[in-house]
């Protein structure tokens, strides 16, 4: 099948009649449709009218339905029609092929997501409705890069983490502390994700910020090498907050409803895959730096004074 993308994406120049094609492209958080056949199969009708009409898409359940525009027929004489909405489908399901009184006509239906080849389908007229997109397999595949870079590219994130780690201690608790961190944080996102608990996206982010003072702050306070076993403490309360953070990141990337625990098993290894990342960084580099009183007090001081602004920022003037 996937051969057969790459011999066909909505290129009918091999056919110019009997295939007809859909092409869903999802970039920048907005769902992209277009819709090409050959004129001669519109017998006369406004391909404006007419190629939208036929479209039976359903996005997260709803039939598409937008403003689109005709694009100037080829000179093979296939005549196209664009539109665009806001927002990612979590679910993508084409019901029937464009021309379905057509034995001989195939609708090629392809789905792109970033500009990859996330799926696609092929539907005469006795084919049934198709979910297109991801299996199992797929989605853990594309969510797991979604949650290392969430945590790579998360400076508050990072910034707690950096803030539990400073104080040092051997490598089994560090990962302790880490592991504490996306046990909590993947109950809160679960949870979210499945709209058992709607949480308010500007308190949470304050929240956050918080926590990167508290965690911070408590190492600033403390007398000595503070346990590690309170540190996981900070990472597991906490890390209810942050799962509620991660749980926005998520949904702008489009949750496939149909295999929605894959999606969330990528994800939380994908986050897992991040941390002890940094963890594996910033270690061997503190014991290097030595003299950790001072690295633990002057870092947690920088630590602090960052989460307040972003505390200030977030709760106050956003």
């Amino acid at each position: 099948m996937r051969f057969l993308f790459l011999l066909l994406p909505l290129g009918l120049a091999a056919h110019d009649l009997g295939v007809t094609g859909v092409q869903v492209r999802i970039a920048d958080g907005r769902t992209h449709v277009r819709v090409q056949s050959h004129m001669l199969q519109l017998q006369g009708r406004e391909a404006s009218t007419e190629l939208p009409k036929r479209l039976r898409l359903r996005l997260d359940g709803e039939y598409f339905a937008a403003t689109g525009q005709v694009v100037p027929a080829m000179e093979n004489g296939i005549v196209a029609w664009e539109a665009s909405r806001e927002g990612v489908p979590g679910s993508i399901i084409i019901d029937a092929p464009l021309f379905p009184e057509d034995d001989a006509d195939r609708t090629l239906v392809t789905l792109l997501r970033d500009g990859k080849p996330a799926g696609e389908a092929i539907l005469g007229a006795t084919s049934q409705p198709v979910v297109l997109g991801e299996n199992g397999s797929s989605a853990l595949r594309r969510f797991l890069p979604i949650g290392i870079e969430h945590i790579l590219f998360g400076p508050d994130h990072i910034a707690f983490l950096l803030a539990l780690l400073l104080p040092g201690g051997r490598w089994r608790a560090l990962l302790l502390i880490v592991t504490a961190f996306t046990v909590s944080h993947s109950i809160t996102l679960a949870l979210a994700v499945m709209g058992l608990v709607r949480p308010v996206p500007w308190l949470v982010e304050g929240v956050i910020a918080l926590s990167i003072v508290a965690a911070a702050g408590e190492n600033l306070l403390a007398k000595g090498e503070r346990g590690a076993g309170v540190r996981a403490l900070y990472a597991a309360g906490f890390g209810l907050v942050h799962g509620f953070g991660f749980a926005g990141a998520l949904g702008e990337a489009g949750l496939p409803d149909v295999v929605l625990g894959w999606a969330l098993a990528g994800f939380n290894i994908g986050v897992e895959i991040g941390q002890l990342g940094i963890v594996v960084l910033v270690v061997p580099l503190l014991a290097w730096l030595g003299r950790r009183e001072s690295v633990v007090r002057y870092g947690s001081m920088a630590i602090m004074a960052t989460g307040l602004y972003w505390t200030v920022t977030r709760l106050f003037l956003s």
